[in-house]
């Protein structure tokens, strides 16, 4: 592209040569091309490397990332900026006089071809995500790159890394993604052995992804989130741009640096949900709507709220050009976004879930993995044999549930019937059942019942031989099991549970129960701490006390936990909301139990049990 400013900046290249001899460096930082200095006071705390580098746009999110790796390499960084109070934070990226800041002027060839004189590397970062009253996105992508490109090629730099975006096409009907594939063609043209640099949408902090998904203010789209894009870090970014440094091979190539999983925004926006522990609210409308109301915003607003262009970009899913280089000829492996979610997301949770771990399923699919570490292939012929008889009873037992069924339903009838019993129910290894004994599941239930009036609501978790305990006592309140065994949704009071998505419940049963006992299936640290999210979100709040038949006012919602010894860290840590302490009391199962367990509890029952520890 060739501009009038273009023009008049060919006519004049000997003015502003001389202009250049006459300008003053700092004392301290005296530059060559080779980047070593030429004088070198002692004292410093590291020599100077092989290389000066001037960064535009390093103000920016990726710049920070460029500019450090660089600094702490030896290099000297130069940083053109435009903002005073914007370059704060690159200070400290090297050591001292590594980083040098000059003041410059996208529209000012001489300050673009002052802060490239000295270097042997130039980087190119300069973008706009949306047009300004100053800047459009043709004056930024092709104008700016194109004074950039000349600056470079002028004074014969020996590396020009430009960094363009995905999607870079000059047919594009976005106009992000045209001046960007412009851009690509005018550098090329000016410096051909130009590195061409198209990152896919970067997440890290100050990232527009992650950051933006969390955010309450992001409200509208127009595509219900469906553009599809493999998102890559920034920090695998930028450790990229510094490889290219070193590798003269790279020079004239292109590079697509993209992550090593393909999301929509509407995926990436549901683990950004799981991992804040809140559902961010995303109102769909039509593209002939939206897109002109954002145009005015971005016209008549200042700052970024968003632009008819980003509207546009929504419809444009990520193309992958298969002649352009990636991150395996970088000799790197990507890293995956579900892996950093909890790094830059975890200040967006409320103080309630700030202290649980990351959401992720990596020990539940350890203890998958250990359950089904057999199989039919590696079973002896006696443990296939007692598979199959294991499988026959388990279809006798079948044919009992239709009995069962009519007998739950006379229950619902009636106050008074045949009490029930585990008998019908076996126990699956598959979801790690292991039943109490009666007598336990007896003492559990009378406990949950203690002082409770008609009115309050007992929560069961996981702990089916106690809901059917509970279910046999009468009077009793109201009851509700959760469960993930669907042979259970016999009992009206069955709510289908997964632990993994431990706030996917009825939204009535939201801070109503009163009593809750739960038995966690698995002793990771990652079950435990899910179901205590779960027991957080059903219990009554403890501002709200609950009257006792007593007369008593209850504080808290009475809680039974019972779980693994070697687990006993983690559950007085996620239940110390509720003061919960180990028992005395060892529960009993059915058919017995080689693991050690505990009962743990945050009331005291004289006579059952006392504090484990406490004479």
């Amino acid at each position: 592209m060739a501009s009038l400013p273009t023009a008049v900046r060919a006519t004049a290249p000997k003015i502003a040569r001389s202009a250049l001899q006459r300008r003053a460096i700092h004392s301290d930082v005296h530059i060559t091309r080779t980047g070593k200095p030429l004088i070198r006071t002692t004292g410093g705390r590291s020599s100077l490397g092989a290389h000066t580098a001037t960064v535009f746009g390093a103000t920016g999110q990726l710049g920070r990332y460029i500019v450090n790796r660089l600094a702490r390499q030896g290099c000297t960084v130069i940083v053109p900026y435009r903002e005073e109070m914007a370059k704060r934070h690159l200070k400290v990226s090297g050591d001292l006089g590594r980083v040098v800041f000059i003041e410059y002027d996208l529209r000012n060839t001489q300050s673009i071809e002052e802060s490239v004189r000295h270097s042997d590397v130039v980087y190119n970062l300069v973008g706009r995500n949306y047009p300004t009253k100053n800047f459009s996105l043709p004056d930024v992508h092709i104008e700016g790159a194109e004074r950039i490109a000349e600056a470079v090629a002028k004074y014969d730099v020996d590396r020009f890394i430009h960094v363009s975006s995905y999607n870079a096409n000059p047919q594009s009907t976005s106009e992000f993604f045209a001046t960007k594939g412009h851009a690509e063609k005018v550098v090329r043209n000016i410096f051909p052995e130009t590195t061409i640099v198209r990152p896919a949408p970067m997440f890290g902090f100050e990232d527009n992804l992650l950051l933006k998904l969390a955010s309450v203010v992001n409200l509208f789209t127009a595509n219900n989130m469906q553009e599809r894009y493999w998102p890559v870090h920034v920090i695998d970014v930028g450790e990229a741009l510094e490889k290219m440094l070193y590798d003269d091979s790279t020079a004239a190539q292109t590079y697509e640096l993209y992550g090593p999983k393909n999301y929509s925004t509407a995926e990436i926006a549901e683990l950004v949900d799981r991992e804040i522990y809140k559902k961010r609210r995303h109102i769909n409308l039509p593209k002939a709507l939206l897109k002109p109301v954002a145009g005015l915003l971005n016209r008549f607003i200042w700052w970024d709220i968003m632009s008819a262009d980003e509207i546009e970009r929504e419809f444009h899913d990520q193309v992958i050009d298969e002649t352009a280089k990636t991150f395996k000829d970088l000799g790197m492996e990507p890293s995956d976004i579900s892996k950093w979610t909890y790094h830059y997301l975890k200040g967006f949770r409320s103080s309630a879930f700030y202290d649980l771990p990351p959401a992720t399923e990596r020990e539940r699919r350890e203890e998958k993995k250990y359950i089904h570490v057999l199989d039919d292939h590696a079973l002896s012929s006696a443990t296939l044999d007692a598979l199959k008889s294991f499988y026959t009873e388990r279809d006798a037992r079948a044919q009992e549930f239709a009995k069962l069924e009519a007998q739950a339903e006379a229950l619902r009838v009636q106050n008074q019937a045949k009490p029930l019993s585990m008998e019908a129910f076996t126990e699956d290894w598959n979801e790690s059942q292991f039943w109490y004994a009666d007598e336990t599941a007896g003492l559990y239930a009378r406990l949950l019942l203690e002082g409770a009036t008609a009115d309050m609501t007992v929560a069961v978790v996981s702990t089916p031989s106690v809901f059917v305990a509970l279910r046999n006592i009468l009077p009793k309140p109201k009851l509700v099991l959760l469960e993930h065994d669907k042979r259970f949704a016999v009992f009206p009071e069955f709510v289908y549970y997964d632990f993994a998505e431990p706030l996917k419940l009825p939204s009535h049963l939201k801070g109503t129960c009163d009593r809750i006992i739960c038995d966690p299936p698995f002793l990771s640290e990652d079950c435990q701490t899910k179901m205590a999210l779960t027991v957080r979100w059903l219990s009554r709040p403890p501002s709200s006390p609950i009257s006792t038949t007593g007369g008593q006012e209850e504080q808290h919602t009475r809680l039974i936990v019972c779980t693994g010894e070697r687990v006993s860290d983690v559950v007085t840590r996620v239940y110390r909301a509720f003061g919960l302490r180990v028992t005395d009391y060892e529960p009993v199962h059915a058919r017995g139990l080689s693991n050690e367990f505990y009962c743990y509890a945050n009331f005291e029952s004289g006579g059952t049990w006392g504090w484990r520890g406490e004479e």
